[in-house]
């Protein structure tokens, strides 16, 4: 029988940091999605929805050094570039887009929502740091031996 390894305490920490830094941005997300129209719907204004965008970035930034381990430095800074990088574009959106028709517009909210790409990446290091067994308390052993 193998015992159960015991999870890396700092690696549960930074995944616990980093759903609370994955839901400010998912907030802000939406709301600039929602500018987005649909056939039941006709879209929220855009400048309001590139407010919620920023005040989401603005949160997820705070929330930024809860996930911080050692092992997922290359991953923040990343992230912290993609963050810089979708809010200099959704500043830029309302100007960009109000000369532009629904598709060509849709497709500016894409490429701001683009750049958060990097947030993937770091999801993934931050889930494969979780997996790793704590450090301390040495290798799996088998029971009675």
């Amino acid at each position: 029988m193998w015992r159960r390894t015991r999870p890396d305490p700092a690696a549960e920490a930074a995944w616990a940091g980093f759903l609370g830094f994955a839901r400010a941005l998912d907030e802000g997300s939406r709301a600039l999605l929602a500018t987005v129209p649909s056939a039941r719907r006709p879209g929220a204004p855009l400048e309001a929805g590139v407010a919620g965008f920023l005040a989401g970035l603005d949160a997820a930034r705070a929330e930024l050094a809860a996930w911080n381990h050692p092992a997922l430095a290359d991953a923040q800074t990343a992230t912290a570039a993609a963050l810089d990088a979708a809010e200099r574009r959704a500043r830029d959106l309302p100007a960009a887009s109000a000369v532009l028709d629904f598709e060509h517009r849709n497709e500016l909210v894409a490429e701001v929502l683009d750049e958060l790409l990097p947030v993937q990446a770091a999801e993934q290091a931050v889930r494969a740091r979780r997996r790793q067994p704590a450090r301390a308390g040495g290798r799996q052993t088998r029971q009675g031996r």
